[in-house]
């Protein structure tokens, strides 16, 4: 059954804590692109679907555009749902490993945070991103995504 707010286990290890706010937390929300973008906005690092805060989110798309700076590196991941959404990645000078972990044309799953920056530019704080190696993990992804959804909306 579902309880308000969002205190019932959608998928896997993700898991809801409901919050005395009647707001809910979310350790990771698998979604899409649009989902991020058309995402409520509270303030600049808080995000709302369905009053269920994203603290983390998970993304499954294609590495469009790929760009290593001294400090970082920006993708742009495209799942076709929207536009590309920009996604950082922050290295450690010292680990040049990290600077090449996706090219563009492959298939990547990222975790991380929806952050908002000057001029209302979203953009994912990336704490991992790996190459799927099994298209499989696309459709795992997506029916993820349908069941937080359905879960979310009492579906």
């Amino acid at each position: 059954m579902w309880n308000q707010g969002c205190s019932h286990s959608i998928v896997g290890t993700s898991s809801y804590k409901a919050a005395p706010s009647k707001k809910a937390h979310l350790e990771i929300f698998p979604c899409t692109v649009s989902q991020l973008l058309a995402a409520a906005q509270l303030s600049n690092d808080c995000f709302t679907i369905c009053n269920c805060e994203l603290k983390q989110v998970s993304v499954v798309g294609i590495i469009r555009g790929f760009a290593p700076f001294v400090t970082n590196v920006q993708y742009s991941v495209d799942d076709m749902t929207g536009p590309p959404l920009n996604v950082k990645r922050w290295v450690n000078v010292e680990d040049c490993s990290l600077m090449t972990i996706a090219s563009p044309g492959t298939y990547a799953k990222v975790i991380g945070s929806l952050h908002s920056y000057s001029q209302g530019q979203r953009s994912l704080l990336a704490m991992d991103i790996r190459c799927i190696k099994d298209l499989n993990e696309i459709s795992s992804h997506m029916l993820e995504v349908v069941q937080a959804h359905m879960k979310l909306f009492g579906k």
